[in-house]
């Protein structure tokens, strides 16, 4: 087996997870605010808006960075960045799922603890070569 193939397997997979669940929170954010909005709730929400959207649209680049970066691996320079973009992206993704226990449901908390267990994962192959 070929250097870096599990990683970029692993990368796409991940990258594609990570779009879907940006998406899937999109989704639901979308629907409560319609809600909110539709039963004549008080709340101002123009400015949060902006600031949702902004972080939605960060997160679909981080997964289009993850799905296309194991591409790169072969630079030292992209190989090093690629790892603490994943290490961190992973203890981000667990600091994530231990604020939002009981917040979004079982279904995308474990969603983010799984992404979060296969972005130290894929740091781990990138790290190893593998």
């Amino acid at each position: 087996m070929g250097k870096y193939v599990l990683s970029k397997k692993i990368g796409i997979v991940l990258g594609i997870l990570t779009i879907i669940a940006t998406l899937g929170y999109g989704f639901l954010y979308l629907l409560g605010t319609s809600l909110g909005k539709a039963l004549n709730s008080e709340i101002d929400t123009s400015a949060t808006d902006r600031l949702t959207l902004v972080i939605l649209t960060g997160l679909l680049i981080v997964g289009v960075i993850t799905g296309a970066g194991p591409f790169g691996l072969n630079r030292n320079v992209w190989r090093i960045v690629y790892f603490g973009f994943c290490l961190v992206l992973g203890i981000c993704l667990l600091i994530i799922f231990f604020i939002s226990i009981g917040a979004l449901g079982r279904t995308y908390e474990f969603m983010i603890l799984c992404i979060s267990m296969m972005y130290f994962l894929l740091g781990y192959l990138v790290r190893k070569e593998k």
